[in-house]
């Protein structure tokens, strides 16, 4: 059976992405999705942040979205403001039961979505897509050494600091129940790609239950995130500053 986008109605699912210059990328990934949501079997919608392209990102996305009648709605930030700030501005804007955020490459592939649905029904508040898989594999040993030795060191300090417990903080693949991504998101502050660890920082501080299913995943190259001094500070300072800027007692 297939399912039209949602119209009025708020949508059985919510897909949140950030795009900043993918104009090029985007065309395969983003209809690749839309096919596989149609579907489903339900109503989606698709919320697309361009987060200040310097190309035609927001332009071709609504050519996309013109092929699937109001499936998509694209937002436009005035300039690039990071990409905990897009994604932000994309969850906060969808009204979907449920709501899935990926990467504009979809590394993590649309069809391992189910397996994180079962996650949810059986009592997750929060299901990560992890690339690292049930005998240890870690996927992420595809990435370049300098990436793979940066990420160990994070680990070890996001460990000590923030969220314990979780292997795969970074994963680019994750569903929430809507109204927890839409509470959580609207309380973050962080702009920069540690805006994970301060989203399953609140959660955890909540006791929401977050659950972990492993994935398929691919390196699929042209990254953005380069491993520099300035980089390196940023992640740090973004990583120590979470638990002083929600020092507040959680709320019931």
């Amino acid at each position: 059976m297939q399912s039209a986008p949602a119209g009025d109605s708020p949508p059985y699912l919510s897909l949140a992405i950030t795009a900043y210059n993918e104009a090029e990328r985007l065309p395969p990934t983003l209809t690749h999705a839309l096919d596989f949501l149609t579907a489903q079997g339900y109503p989606f919608e698709v919320v697309l942040n361009d987060d200040g392209s310097r190309d035609d990102t927001a332009a071709v996305a609504e050519r996309i979205g013109a092929r699937f009648p109001g499936a998509v709605r694209v937002l436009r930030s005035v300039r690039n403001q990071g990409k905990g700030a897009g994604l932000r501005n994309a969850i906060l804007a969808t009204r979907g039961k449920v709501v899935l955020f990926s990467d504009a490459d979809f590394s993590t592939p649309i069809e391992e979505l189910p397996r994180l649905l079962a996650s949810l029904d059986a009592g997750a508040h929060i299901v990560i897509g992890s690339r690292v898989q049930p005998d240890g594999t870690d996927m992420r040993r595809t990435q370049p050494l300098y990436r793979q030795l940066f990420g160990k060191a994070f680990r070890i300090l996001r460990g000590s600091v923030t969220v314990r417990g979780v292997k795969d903080t970074q994963s680019g693949f994750k569903l929430f129940i809507g109204d927890v991504a839409r509470e959580l998101f609207a309380e973050s502050v962080i702009r920069s790609i540690i805006f994970d660890v301060e989203v399953l920082y609140l959660a955890q501080q909540r006791g929401y239950h977050i659950a972990e299913v492993p994935v398929q995943w691919t390196n699929a190259g042209g990254s953005r995130m380069r491993v520099t001094l300035g980089h390196a500070l940023l992640v740090f300072w973004d990583t120590m500053r979470i638990p002083w800027v929600h020092r507040r007692p959680p709320r019931p």
